[in-house]
């Protein structure tokens, strides 16, 4: 009775460690690097129709102006990096920075 049962349990707990291992070095593999900067970040990013989209990127110190539809992607403007004068990086405080850029440069007048 005893090896009947061992010879059950033990290849059942063989299979859930070997399941556990896999699951804790999956985990270690796909963990983001802390510290280091992204060097592509988007700024702001409009709909302009059902599949379409207007995205405003900072790639290396400056920003570009992509439309972006299915199977294309095409740069639209590209901008020097404005100066930032606030120190705050929220993505609220970033989304009102990429507005203000580009209400600028839709109205220069203003």
């Amino acid at each position: 009775m005893m090896t009947n049962f061992l010879q059950v349990i033990m290849p059942l707990l063989l299979v859930l460690g070997l399941i556990a291992g896999a699951a804790w070095l999956l985990q270690r593999l796909t963990r983001p690097v802390i510290g280091r900067p992204a060097l592509l970040t988007i700024q702001s990013a409009i709909s302009v129709g059902p599949r379409e989209r207007v995205v405003l990127l900072e790639v290396g110190g400056q920003w570009l102006v992509l439309g972006v539809a299915p199977g294309q992607v095409s740069t639209l403007l590209t901008l020097p990096s404005p100066p930032v004068t606030n120190t705050d990086t929220t993505p609220a405080t970033q989304f009102g920075l990429a507005q203000s850029w580009l209400e600028r440069y839709r109205n220069p007048t203003k």
